[in-house]
Parts: structure tokens; C-alpha cells; sequence
């Protein structure tokens, strides 16, 4: 075999290891992004309702806690290095049922603090509560630059783990994006 030969061969064979790769990835659930820019403020309103499904369901069912946690990031997309994160903010929502009352406690926090809680025993309610979040705030560090272009990137984390993966960078359930200019 000759070296032109194996240099044929590499891309190649790294374009099918690197389909192998991906097709034992598990794919991530969408998230509808809505980014919201007003007085050089920027905030995000999101939906990831294909989030809470029957697995979801079935184990707020059982009694165990669901624990919905959504990182929001503005970023400035470079075409030279990585993008630059200029605000991040963190949300989550949480599930509790009893059995007992047939209840569900569903639980909004905010920077680690309960912004909100609600009782309802509709299941269907449980499910939007869990999975929209209106106008969260994303505090940029750096004033925003005019006709700039930027993302509100949403990731979303379970707990507990709705299923399991031998794919060592599953740690995302769910992720949606949205690209705006900022125009001043």
C-alpha cells in the first residue's frame, strides 16, 4: 500500500467513523426559542413541551420529584474562535405528586430561589407549567453592539435521567436556539 493510497483513504475513513459516532447519539427534543430585545435589554421567552412525554409522566407518577433545569445563554457568534457567552441565566421547574390527594406541586425557581408554586391535579396544566418559561432575563456583562448578530441559545437538563446512554456527552435532554440582530 502506498502513502497516496492511505491518504485517500483517511477522509474516508473518518467521515464513517464520525457518521458511526453520531448515529448512536441520542437526538435531543426541540426547543422553541423566542428571544425578546427591548430598551438594549435582552430577555428569552421559551417552550419545550415535547420535554415532558409519557416517560416524563410515568415518573412523576411513581411520587418522584422531576426536575426540569433550563440554562439560557446570549452569545455573539464568531467566525474566527468560539462564540462568546455574554449572559447566562438558569431556571428550572419541579413536579411532585401525591398519591394521596392526587395532587400535583408544581415549583418555578430562579436563581435557586422559588419564584413561583402552584397546586393542580390536571395533568395537562403540570405539563405547560413544567415546560414554558416568559421573559427570563439574560443580563449582558458588556453593553450590546449595534447591527450585531447574537443567539439566545436554551439547553435543558432531567432529573432524574429519563433514559440511559453508552453516548458519553448526553448530558443535554433537550436544546433549542434562536438568532437575532441587535438593531438600535
Amino acid at each position: 500500500m502506498t502513502s497516496r493510497s492511505r491518504e485517500r483513504r483517511s477522509p474516508r475513513a473518518a467521515a464513517v467513523m464520525m457518521a458511526l459516532a453520531l448515529a448512536g447519539a441520542p437526538a435531543l427534543e426541540p426547543i422553541q426559542v423566542t428571544p425578546i430585545v427591548a430598551d438594549g435589554r435582552v430577555s428569552a421567552s421559551f417552550d419545550s413541551s415535547p420535554s415532558f412525554d409519557a416517560d416524563a409522566a410515568d415518573i412523576v407518577k411513581s411520587g418522584l420529584l422531576l426536575t426540569f433545569t433550563f440554562t439560557l445563554d446570549l452569545r455573539r457568534p464568531s467566525t474566527v474562535w468560539m462564540d462568546r457567552t455574554l449572559a447566562t441565566a438558569t431556571v428550572a421547574s419541579t413536579v411532585k405528586y401525591d398519591n394521596l390527594t392526587t395532587v400535583y406541586q408544581v415549583s418555578k425557581l430562579e436563581g435557586g430561589r422559588v419564584s413561583w408554586s402552584e397546586r393542580t391535579q390536571d395533568l395537562a396544566q403540570v405539563k405547560a407549567w413544567m415546560t414554558r418559561f416568559d421573559r427570563i432575563a439574560l443580563a449582558s456583562r458588556e453593553p450590546l453592539e449595534a447591527n450585531a448578530e447574537y443567539y439566545v441559545r436554551v439547553r435543558m437538563q432531567a432529573s432524574p435521567r429519563r433514559n440511559f446512554s453508552y453516548w458519553p456527552w448526553t448530558g443535554d435532554a433537550a436544546m433549542g436556539r434562536a438568532d437575532f440582530t441587535f438593531i438600535r
